[in-house]
């Protein structure tokens, strides 16, 4: 679990990143295939990225298992809640498990500096200031934490950047699209949702809720922010894009 802070707009996007077996294998086999040496080099999101192409490199390799092994949610808050974000996140941790049926008990590791008091809960062990070097599956959250912060951001200021899409095959070769557009279309699909049988979804019906799921709000959050986070997170379109 880790997070993205951004002060200028007031809110914390939080995390929450979950696989059925340990992924430290693969994103160190990640590092690895890159050219960089695992326990010393990792992927960190906050990382300059203009000409290293093995960042470039190990990134898509930690989107690729972050869309293929894992399913996240978020948690909302404002910047207020960072001295003792460390209980929201506990409680949140448990009711994912809770909402969505995982296994009792769930082991919680945190990043290095998420702050505050770790609450003592019955189904959820939380393991605070983990190092993500040694601990590779965090490195997977901030992959998400900052994915999931820019799709905020964008809602918040109404702005996106422009990308090409370059590669082939793909039904938008040779188009420019909105970044904000394809981070959610990559991420849309791993989000704990709601469960609907299949007879329940007729036509194009094709949303899912997230929210109680993945995708939780401080009710801290000012209303701007929170009507923007909820716009953002609170359902997901599982249907055809293309």
């Amino acid at each position: 679990m880790d997070e993205s802070i951004q002060d200028s707009l007031g809110y914390i996007c939080v995390g929450f990143v979950h696989c059925e077996e340990d992924p430290s294998g693969l994103v160190n086999g990640a590092i690895k295939d890159v050219g960089l040496t695992p326990g010393v080099d990792e992927y960190k999101s906050g990382y300059r990225m203009a000409n290293s192409p093995r960042r470039h490199e190990l990134r898509d390799k930690v989107r690729g298992i972050v869309l293929q092994y894992c399913r996240y949610g978020v948690y909302i808050a404002p910047t207020s809640e960072r001295p003792e974000l460390r209980q929201a996140i506990s409680e949140i941790a448990q009711q994912i498990t809770h909402r969505n049926r995982l296994k009792i008990p769930q082991s919680v590791q945190l990043d290095q500096g998420i702050l505050g008091r770790t609450r003592l809960l019955n189904d959820v062990v939380v393991m605070p200031d983990c190092d993500s070097k040694v601990i590779p599956g965090i490195q997977l959250a901030d992959f998400v934490a900052y994915h999931c912060s820019y799709l905020l951001k964008c809602t918040l200021l109404g702005v996106s950047k422009r990308m090409l899409i370059s590669e082939e095959p793909h039904p938008l070769t040779g188009e420019e699209v909105d970044l904000d557009w394809m981070v959610r279309t990559d991420l849309r699909r791993n989000f704990f949702v709601e469960y609907r049988k299949n007879e329940e979804i007729q036509g194009d019906d094709m949303f899912f809720s997230a929210k109680d799921h993945g995708a939780f709000f401080s009710p801290s959050l000012y209303t701007v922010l929170r009507s923007a986070a909820e716009e953002t997170f609170s359902s997901f379109y599982h249907g055809c894009v293309w």
